[in-house]
């Protein structure tokens, strides 16, 4: 086999594929799908695009349920070079027709729950796309009546250059789409594989499975169903996060590592889990958000497992910083609240909002990244951060989000960080809100803690605020939601928060 830095990702999956046909690749919903299997139903979609005169450099739709008709899909895809566009049916069906109209496709594939959405053919039909539907279980590839061959467009431009695309998470505004090169996506897998094998040994399959249940339409569920299929491990496919379910799994295959977001760290700890039940864990891998000290120390503290907080910038593909066992072993009492240190292969620095000059430790900066993975320069994110002496990274919110107070800057998650440290709240978000005198001022809104019925008040909230923060960080108002709004990725909408609010 050829070293990585010269390997495609279709010759990666061809030689996964390979290596025991016969041996379970997914298990979903108590049925054991083989690698053979999924590499029928790939060489079914793949043969039927062809029919259909989708040429291999047109991008194609991929409708991102996390199923295992998805993963078939994907591998048909990729295998065969064609560049990945997904598309999130699971959302709501208004914005996967819209994202079939908006994004010009010669074809799209989905399932046949994908395909019998109000409008989801005439939005395809309109596009001038191909329709391929996937059908589980066993898998059944056809052409979809009335969608048999392109239409006359316009579809986008060929993209022969890129495998895929990937979708921010979508806080701050609709998801971006960001393209995403071999050349970039080959290093980022390899740089993820901490326990990756000595090059000159075989791949094999490996013996424990991932437990996947991050949406595949968010970054986060797509690198990991890539990762995996990178790694040659097998699958447990989840549809999305439910405690129950993630807890049997790790009780019945009992992995070593698990990946967990914030907001589902917490529901763990509410759902009140025996400790014996994750016992074979010994670290849980953390990002997308932030993670508050005193959950992750409880539950560290429950469960005598590492949470390992990774960092990954909404404007690249894979981690660019984490933490180690051996860094948390030495370290994780003094540096609560990082996200850990540089990947080797990364360089990160904090700028000057200003100036852009590079800052000394400790101060507050917007990030900057560079990696050979990205090429030769410093790249800009709009995170804001500051890293301590020892390379510690501190994620401070991001610049696009802060509220400019009549001169003084308030960053929301600072904020949010300390209101949920209150007994009487359960989560908060801070958004700005306009103001003719000030320009912006801040207003949170807060879910209660179980058990209240009744928000804390005003005055108790504000000082005890003051008691870590300077006045004009204070909120101007404090707004009780049911339920913050989530994206699929479970962070808080920011856009659909400020629509509730009404600003």
């Amino acid at each position: 086999m050829t070293e990585h830095t010269e390997e495609t990702l279709a010759q990666r999956i061809e030689a996964v594929l390979a290596l025991d046909p016969a041996a379970t690749a997914v298990e979903y919903q108590g049925s054991a799908i083989s690698w053979a299997e999924l590499e029928a139903a790939a060489d079914d979609v793949e043969r039927l695009l062809e029919e259909a005169g989708v040429e291999r450099e047109a991008p194609v739709g991929w409708a991102a349920r996390n199923r295992p008709t998805a993963v078939a899909t994907f591998i048909a895809l990729v295998r065969a070079g064609r560049m990945v566009v997904p598309l999130r049916p699971a959302y709501n069906v208004a914005s996967f027709r819209e994202d079939i109209l908006a994004q010009k496709l010669k074809a799209v594939i989905g399932d046949p729950d994908d395909w019998s959405d109000e409008g989801v053919v005439e939005a395809a039909k309109t596009a001038g796309s191909v329709g391929v539907e996937v059908s589980h279980y066993p898998f059944k590839v056809r052409l979809v009546p009335g969608l048999e061959r392109p239409g006359s467009g316009p579809h986008r431009d060929p993209m022969p250059d890129y495998v895929l695309e990937r979708l921010t998470s979508g806080t701050t505004g609709a998801p971006k789409r960001i393209p995403v090169k071999q050349d970039i996506l080959i290093p980022s897998l390899s740089a993820g594989d901490q326990n990756k094998q000595d090059e000159s040994k075989e791949l094999t399959l490996k013996t424990s499975p991932a437990l996947l249940f991050k949406p595949f339409s968010h970054a986060g569920g797509l690198f990991g169903l890539l990762f995996s299929l990178y790694q040659a491990r097998p699958i447990v496919l989840f549809e999305k996060f439910n405690v129950p379910e993630w807890v049997d799994a790790v009780a019945k295959y009992r992995p070593k590592a698990a990946s967990l977001v914030p907001a589902m760290i917490r529901m763990v700890l509410d759902a009140d889990v025996p400790p014996e039940k994750l016992d074979s864990l010994i670290a849980i891998r953390s990002g997308t958000a932030p993670l508050e000290i005193d959950v992750q120390e409880r539950f560290e503290s429950r469960f005598d497992c590492a949470i390992l907080v990774d960092y990954g910038a909404a404007e690249f593909i894979g981690g660019l910083a984490g933490w180690t066992l051996k860094d948390h072993k030495q370290y994780s009492k003094d540096k609560r609240g990082s996200v850990g240190r540089a990947k080797s292969d990364v360089k990160i620095r904090v700028v000057d909002q200003q100036s852009f000059e590079p800052c000394h430790a400790d101060e507050i900066g917007i990030v900057e990244v560079k990696s050979e993975r990205y090429g030769p320069d410093w790249i800009r994110t709009n995170d804001l951060a500051r890293i301590d002496a020892d390379g510690f990274i501190f994620l401070e919110g991001r610049a696009d989000d802060a509220i400019n107070r009549g001169g003084f800057k308030v960053l929301p998650e600072e904020v949010a960080q300390v209101l949920r440290k209150h007994p009487g709240i359960a989560d908060a978000a801070v958004v700005g809100m306009k103001d003719e005198r000030l320009g912006q001022v801040p207003i949170a809104a807060i879910e209660l803690a179980e058990g209240r019925t009744e928000a804390p008040a005003k005055e108790e909230l504000d000082a005890f605020l003051k008691q870590t923060l300077p006045s004009y960080m204070v909120p101007v108002e404090y707004r009780v939601l049911d339920e913050l709004p989530r994206t699929i990725s479970m962070k808080v909408s920011r856009p659909e928060l400020k629509a509730l609010l009404g600003i």
